[in-house]
């Protein structure tokens, strides 16, 4: 059996099989090591995968300041999530991964407008919250609600600045700064 990452990276491949893949795209193994552990559907994993990939690569356009041809990759992992979920014909599934993209993305906007005034503590429980919508989505989705606690703990034990790429007024060193902060205050204890 592939891994997630390995399923996506060739699903990928073969839809740019005439043209230079940039090297710029984070591709986030923990999350798919943790993806892999799961007992769902490979599709379903994949097409978190790919949304995952997609929103992290158009995250660090922004902060890294990418060309605009960069762009074009990240709507292709997003169209490949839409692929993806058009084969797993399931309408909860589509519903409940849109809400939670929905979420995450209005985290990430509140994160960005209201940076200022926010404690360190609010800002570390966001970033929790916006690391773990669509695995959360997933175990509503998949009633893999036994395993909740761990999951939710091997996704914040995983987040690295790669991911944090959100927290485009933040630099790179206060970003690890945060992440330090985050692995060392949100020990998982049940909440969030």
């Amino acid at each position: 059996m592939r891994k997630t990452f390995e399923r996506l990276e060739k699903q990928i491949d073969q839809i740019l099989f005439q043209i230079h893949k940039p090297k710029n795209v984070y591709i986030n193994h923990d999350l798919s090591e943790i993806l892999d552990r799961l007992d769902i559907p490979e599709l379903s994993k994949d097409a978190v995968f790919s949304i995952y990939t997609a929103m992290t690569h158009l995250d660090r356009i922004s902060y890294y300041k990418y060309e605009r041809d960069a762009i074009l990759i990240g709507d292709l992992y997003s169209a490949h999530y839409y692929n993806l979920i058009a084969q797993i014909q399931s309408t909860q599934f589509q519903k409940l991964i849109s809400d939670a993209l929905i979420h995450m993305n209005a985290l990430k906007s509140h994160l960005q407008h209201n940076y200022q005034q926010i404690s360190q503590t609010e800002l570390l429980e966001t970033i929790i919250q916006v690391e773990l919508c669509l695995i959360e989505a997933l175990i509503d989705i998949y009633q893999l609600n036994d395993e909740r606690a761990t999951i939710r703990q091997a996704v914040i034990n995983q987040i690295k600045l790669e991911q944090l790429t959100y927290l485009n007024f933040f630099t790179e060193e206060e970003i690890s700064k945060v992440i330090q902060t985050l692995h060392s205050k949100y020990h998982y204890n049940g909440v969030v």
